[in-house]
């Protein structure tokens, strides 16, 4: 049986959900609203969709691939325009034998299934109102799901802290993330792998996909997506340029492992400059007035960082540590792991296998996809010790691995320069 989808064109009324991905794409409770067509339209029997693509046909196409997935053969045309339903039924020759019955023949991916054909994309407020009317009959459908409470809807693998409030109706995504004493109020919906750190507070919105709302930010009856706030009142857009307010956890950057030929050079320096360290070490360790165990220089084993990190990509790395010292000093043979490439001066402090393996969400699991460091963000927020792989750290490791460049990095540098000064 055959069918032909008909994704929707740029609509200026919701041109805030466009602009990261086409309509089609757009994620409605987790699942992206050319997802749930494809599905419906499985069940009811078809076996080979045609899907016109007036908006950015290459991400249709790469959503979707051929369809394996629904077992549908899938085939994706551009468009210059969205065509009419009634233009396509004549240009396909739907009808008749070999295609689905009635409507289902050729429909349109602005509604969702069984959900009573309201329009999804008339506006944003009413996007919004059809998420929140849906939230009862999605989460019994969702795989994973669980209503946690009446109206309160969990999804895989979400973390909320004992602290945090929840009321409903409300829903949080598979890998979504509620930190202490954060709120999400009624009427929000906290996309898939979005993280609401602490202290902060959301009501009457929708949080999207990938997206971080900072400590103690207010957001209502709002939309927030990426580095971009909608007023659901007013309809009036802000692009947030400060990334702890409202950032985008969606797109990495440019993956490297090792430091820059400066970056090396200057570690290289750095340890001609210091070759007495060890030395100290050694006599410290000898006269018992140094912390860390008898050997001068102690072998540790970390996870090698990745771009994609999968748990077949896992690959280990050996590094050095210095005995008789206690805080920064005691990575000071890291510098030469700098100097090999294995190491940079900023990034995210090393992880033994265990650890890695137990960074549960995909928002943790971002710890990995940035290069080790000699220090860290989380390091200049206090979290060393026993807090080095405690929640704050995987939050700061994490947010780093999306948000880290020049001025996160002069951070990190200048609480390395004061700590080395303390020590």
């Amino acid at each position: 049986m055959r069918a032909v989808v008909i994704c929707p064109d740029r609509r200026p009324e919701v041109s805030y959900l466009a602009r990261a991905v086409p309509l089609a794409l757009v994620p409605f409770l987790g699942v992206p609203v050319l997802f749930l067509v494809l599905a419906d339209l499985a069940d009811r029997g078809a076996r080979r969709v045609t899907i016109l693509a007036p908006d950015r046909p290459d991400q249709i196409r790469g959503a979707v691939g051929g369809g394996e997935r629904w077992g549908l053969e899938i085939e994706v045309v551009a468009e210059s325009v969205e065509p009419r339903v009634e233009g396509v039924r004549q240009r396909f020759g739907v009808g008749g034998e070999g295609w689905l019955p009635g409507a289902h023949a050729v429909v349109v991916a602005d509604r969702v299934p069984g959900e009573g054909g309201a329009e999804l994309f008339g506006s944003c407020v009413g996007f919004h109102a059809v998420c929140i009317q849906a939230m009862g009959a999605a989460g019994k459908r969702r795989v994973g799901m669980k209503e946690a409470a009446p109206g309160v809807w969990i999804g895989l693998r979400t973390r909320v802290d004992s602290t945090a409030t929840l009321v409903a109706p409300c829903w949080l995504g598979d890998d979504a993330w509620v930190r202490a004493r954060a709120t999400v109020g009624a009427g929000t919906v906290v996309e898939s792998a979005a993280l609401v750190d602490h202290d902060a507070e959301v009501v009457g919105s929708w949080v999207g996909p990938r997206t971080y709302l900072g400590s103690m930010v207010q957001v209502k009856d709002s939309m927030a997506w990426s580095d971009g706030l909608l007023s659901l009142g007013t309809g009036s857009f802000t692009e947030v340029v400060d990334p702890f307010l409202v950032g985008n956890l969606q797109g990495l950057p440019g993956f490297r492992r090792g430091s820059p030929w400066y970056g090396r050079l200057a570690a290289l320096w750095v340890l001609l400059v210091t070759w007495f360290v060890p030395l100290i070490g050694w006599i410290r360790l000898r006269v018992g007035g140094g912390g860390g165990g008898a050997r001068l220089f102690r072998a540790c084993g970390g996870v090698v960082p990745s771009a994609v990190v999968t748990e077949g990509s896992i690959r280990e790395m050996r590094y050095w540590e210095l005995g008789g010292f206690e805080g920064v000093w005691r990575r000071w043979p890291q510098l030469w792991s700098i100097v090999r490439g294995d190491f940079t001066w900023v990034g995210n402090r090393p992880l033994r296998r265990e650890e890695a393996a137990g960074l549960e969400t995909e928002f943790e699991r971002l710890w990995l996809s940035a290069p080790v460091g000699l220090a860290s963000l989380a390091d200049s927020k206090g979290c060393e010790g026993e807090l080095a792989i405690s929640d704050e750290a995987r939050a700061h490791s994490s947010y780093y691995a999306v948000r880290g460049g020049v001025e996160l990095d002069r951070v990190v540098l200048g609480w390395l320069l004061r700590r080395c000064l303390k020590g």
